[in-house]
């Protein structure tokens, strides 16, 4: 007697359910934070005086809220289109490094799973496939995995933008200001700060634009952004060791007492 295949919803099997439901509690701690971030983009926009609907049509089609910001805050101080779009091409370099590590994790995939993962990647999303893509070998239940995890974090992202654009007019201005600018840079700089190049990077970008924030135009974060990478590639990686081994100047010599 044969066994009955199990029953699929929406043609997804439950086994496939099961991965994305999975995905999708990986990244349930970091929605609070998108939810936040949504809203001071929706709150920039109201304040700038842009149309409401540019907010979540810019959050579903961009899909990088530290470049949204910085191209609304240039806008802002009636900086030129040039200097906007070049400021928000260098924000969202760090995505080319993600595409670096995880290509061989989507290569399994088909195309058109590879395109829609990829539209929707962000940082926090590929800090957790990266991390989880180990326990997936299967590239089927990895790819429903992926999808729970960065579906869902985009779809609040959007909604929460769409929270600020209602709720930005009774939103003090100075919580606008004072936490935007900070979650900006958290989004920008915490998924990467895993080796001594970012660090370095980081650390340079941020005393850069500090240093400089006299600049027009918002062009300390362009300039802060440039040098960070700059200068970052040339800081040596410094090898892990793994934990438990002694460090070689920690091993006694042959002939030491």
């Amino acid at each position: 007697m044969t066994t009955p295949p199990p029953r699929t919803r929406l043609g997804v099997a439950p086994e496939q359910w099961a991965d994305l439901w999975t995905g999708t509690r990986a990244i349930a701690p970091l929605m609070p934070g998108a939810v936040v971030f949504g809203m001071a983009f929706g709150a920039l926009v109201q304040v700038v005086g842009l149309p409401g609907w540019l907010a979540p049509y810019a959050s579903s089609t961009v899909t990088a809220g530290a470049s949204q910001i910085a191209i609304v805050e240039a806008l802002r101080q009636g900086a030129p289109a040039i200097i906007a779009i070049v400021t928000a091409l260098v924000i969202n370099a760090r995505l080319a490094l993600y595409s670096a590590a995880l290509a061989p994790i989507f290569a399994p995939f088909p195309l058109r799973w590879r395109l829609a993962l990829a539209y929707l990647m962000t940082d926090q999303s590929a800090a957790v496939s990266s991390f989880e893509a180990e326990r997936w070998p299967d590239p089927v239940r990895r790819r429903w995995f992926i999808l729970g995890v960065s579906g869902p974090f985009v779809g609040v992202w959007i909604l929460g933008t769409a929270a600020g654009v209602v709720l930005g007019p009774v939103i003090p201005e100075s919580w606008q200001i004072g936490f935007i600018v900070p979650l900006m840079f958290i989004a920008v700089l915490v998924p990467g700060l895993r080796a001594w190049p970012s660090v370095a990077a980081a650390g340079i970008s941020v005393a850069v634009v500090l240093a400089l924030k006299d600049l027009p135009y918002g062009l300390n974060v362009l300039a802060g952004a440039l040098t960070g990478f700059a200068l970052g590639s040339l800081v040596p990686e410094r090898p892990r060791r793994p934990r438990g081994e002694v460090p070689p100047q920690a091993v006694p010599e042959a002939g030491d007492p």
